[in-house]
């Protein structure tokens, strides 16, 4: 019987260097070597080396696509790539201005991303119109860019200008107005009338312009009027008499008759020294010492001879209305009777309604809504 070949044992390594260096037939030994002692898992020290730990080999490095992530750091990772695809690069700035180019409001900063649309609303500003929009764009397309909004001031209400005589109300000049633009100031001053001073005016001569119409009157005075007077007085007259309408005006139909009395309202002396005598409304009358008796009281009664009349001339019934014709915005006396005693006020315009009649010497005395007495003259029969 042959003996047995006596197996060899192989080293656990060969097989492994054998089939990864095979194929390297022509590689040199020395280098090969050098790989294999390189791939030792241990090194063998020297007794006479001092002893180390073992230096754990460095990761060799990954792909990007091959790096796995906890779910933190992928959501982490997620915003940031978010945040990095909308970052802003364009800016637009909006402009508020008026015609003059003065601001209206703080300009208005917008940011985006490039040919994203721009998110922004018109602005609204009391008392202006927008007129005009430059360098409008709805996407943000540069890396700066303004739109600019012009605004125009909304036209206020006019400021009338009236010019009046103080005395008789009459306007001395046709009313005229001013334009503005709502907010605006403006100042006034008053227009020179010839003949006349200027005494006041009513109403605001300087303020703003508004939505809402205003009026400024200036009232005059004749330059020949020297002084006026409004305290009241009462003159007797020894004949019949025309009125006038005003101091050196037109003769009215009014007469003034024998022995009658009447209370003056307003005194006027001129810069020739006239006297004249307003009896209200414009009835007027210049003093003339042979023609009148200025009487130092007030009358207090009545002549036995008078009568009350019930019956109204033929085109007025009883109760007729009537308007209250007496001096601009004044207000007219009633009496209990007439030359009476006074009961009251009505205001001058007002519409009334006569309830009784009664002559005193020619004179007309009316009863006014069973309130008081006044003159014929300070009514207007037929508003």
């Amino acid at each position: 019987m042959a003996p047995k070949r006596q197996k060899k044992t192989k080293h656990p390594n060969n097989k492994k260097h054998r089939s990864r260096f095979a194929k390297r037939s022509k590689i040199e030994i020395a280098p090969i070597k050098e790989a294999l002692l390189e791939e030792q898992p241990e090194i063998e020290i020297e007794k006479t080396a001092p002893a180390q730990q073992p230096i754990a080999p460095a990761p060799p490095l990954k792909k990007e696509a091959e790096i796995v992530l906890d779910q933190k750091q992928a959501v982490t990772t997620k915003n940031e790539l978010k945040k990095k695809a909308t970052t802003q690069n364009s800016t637009v700035i909006l402009i508020f201005q008026d015609e003059d180019k003065k601001f209206l409001a703080s300009p208005q900063i917008i940011s985006g991303k490039r040919h994203e649309p721009i998110k922004f609303r018109f602005k609204d500003f009391e008392g202006y119109n927008l007129i005009q929009v430059d360098g409008f764009t709805s996407d943000f397309v540069l890396p700066y860019a303004a739109i600019t909004f012009t605004y125009r001031k909304k036209d206020a209400g006019n400021i009338w200008i009236f010019c009046q005589d103080i005395d008789d109300r009459r306007f001395l000049q046709k009313p005229t107005f001013i334009k503005g633009k709502v907010g605006d100031e403006f100042s006034l001053s008053s227009p020179a009338i010839r003949d006349y001073t200027l005494l006041r005016a009513r109403g605001l001569t300087h303020g703003i312009f508004t939505y809402d119409q205003q009026a400024v009157t200036y009232f005059y005075r004749r330059d020949s009027w020297k002084d006026v007077d409004y305290t009241p007085h009462y003159l007797k007259f020894k004949q019949s008499l025309p009125c006038l309408d005003a101091p050196d005006g037109q003769v009215t139909d009014v007469i003034l008759a024998k022995n009658t009395i009447w209370q003056t309202f307003e005194t006027i002396i001129t810069t020739n020294d006239q006297r004249w005598y307003c009896l209200g409304g414009s009835i007027w009358i210049k003093y003339d010492a042979e023609l009148m008796t200025m009487l130092d009281k007030k009358p207090a009664v009545i002549s036995e001879h008078d009568t009350l009349e019930i019956d109204l001339p033929h085109s007025i019934d009883l109760r007729h209305n009537a308007m209250i014709d007496f001096i601009p915005d004044g207000e007219l006396v009633l009496y209990d009777k007439p030359f009476g005693q006074k009961v009251g006020l009505i205001k001058n315009g007002q519409i009334v309604t006569l309830t009784g009649r009664i002559r005193v010497e020619g004179m007309l005395w009316f009863e006014v809504n069973g309130l008081g007495w006044t003159i014929r003259e300070y009514l207007n029969l037929d508003p």
